[in-house]
């Protein structure tokens, strides 16, 4: 589906392409950035073709997951739609999916919170704001040729080699599923860039990772919450400290910027050390620096799913590294300026 969506685009160019200009844009062609439409009817397919115990877990999935992926759909035709609305679709997304499955996270090992989340409306609402939060999280990522659909992957190996551990051979079945569709895009996104996830994919796809990643402790008991919590890291620290800094910066939490760590692997590294390079291959080259990232952390959680203590160190710990190597990226345009500077003078 993503080779005739790139095939079609002179006849649906002008409504979907991706404009090359704006603080998030780092490629020269104007691009496809429905690749939602083809991940959602490879869901489809998937749904149609998958035995009965992972078809029934996949459907109330995609039901749930339906206003989230049309909200998305629609900033990518129109541009119009704001962030608020975005994030509220997921979070309904997510609220449905409760409803539809009878599971919500119930708990996080977290004195007073845990007392909290006993209740099921409030069980309810804290499980359909992190399945937003997630979900926006992915979006955030998805920046670069295989930044986000590589991310996924990993995310979703993680996610089912945990699951075959503890023997939920559906929800590892699910989680392959995911990996296959997701690497049907992939192939035409990486590393040319032909075609992009938009909104669309990209909430559709956080979704479904923050609605495995809320079913695998529920189903399986000895599997700590927190280690879905860490499998998702990555994202969730990026969003975490996007905010961060735009409060920080006195900019608003939901504006557009281009000082990501994948940004800044792209300025201060990619560019500067491989300007030789076309456009495209710059592009590509800054994904995995950021998988490599991404799989320490799942990584640990494959290892120690069951140990709490563990993964919440490694959460934090993958905060801290995440935070120097920021640190590390930021201050090279600022030593080079003063070195810079005394020579002039």
């Amino acid at each position: 589906m993503s080779i005739l969506i790139v095939q079609t685009k002179r006849w649906h160019g002008k409504h979907t392409f991706d404009p090359i200009d704006g603080v998030q844009k780092f490629h020269s062609l104007p691009t496809p950035r429905i690749g939602g439409v083809a991940i959602f009817i490879g869901l489809i397919v998937a749904w149609l073709i998958s035995p009965l115990p992972v078809s029934q877990l996949l459907l109330p999935m995609l039901a749930a997951g339906l206003l989230a992926f049309v909200v998305g759909v629609i900033e990518d035709l129109t541009k119009r739609v704001s962030i608020s609305i975005r994030l509220f679709a997921t979070m309904i997304s997510g609220a449905l999916a409760c409803l539809l499955t009878g599971y919500s996270l119930n708990h996080l090992k977290i004195i007073g919170l845990d007392t909290l989340l006993a209740y099921l409306p409030v069980s309810i609402f804290f499980t359909a704001f992190s399945v937003g939060g997630v979900a926006n999280a992915i979006n955030i990522i998805d920046g670069f040729n295989g930044l986000a659909s590589g991310i996924l992957m990993i995310c979703f190996s993680a996610l089912a080699l945990i699951a075959w551990q503890v023997g939920d051979v559906d929800l590892a079945c699910l989680c392959f599923l995911m990996i296959v569709v997701v690497a049907g895009f992939f192939v035409i996104n990486f590393p040319l860039g032909k075609i992009f996830l938009g909104d669309g994919g990209a909430y559709l796809l956080g979704y479904i990772l923050a609605w495995i990643s809320v079913l695998l402790p529920m189903r399986n008991p000895s599997v700590s919450v927190w280690a879905p919590c860490l499998v998702c890291s990555y994202p969730i620290i990026e969003t975490i400290f996007s905010i961060m800094r735009r409060f920080w910066n006195n900019n608003s939490a939901g504006d557009a910027d281009s000082s990501h760590l994948h940004s800044l692997i792209n300025v201060k590294i990619i560019s500067r050390r491989f300007s030789y390079l076309s456009p495209h291959i710059r592009n590509s080259m800054v994904a995995p620096f950021c998988w490599i990232f991404a799989m320490l952390s799942t990584g640990m959680a494959v290892i120690f799913y069951e140990q709490t203590t563990v993964l919440v160190a490694a959460w934090f710990g993958s905060f801290a590294l995440y935070i120097i190597l920021y640190w590390r990226l930021s201050i090279i345009d600022n030593t080079q300026e003063k070195i810079a500077t005394s020579k002039a003078q």
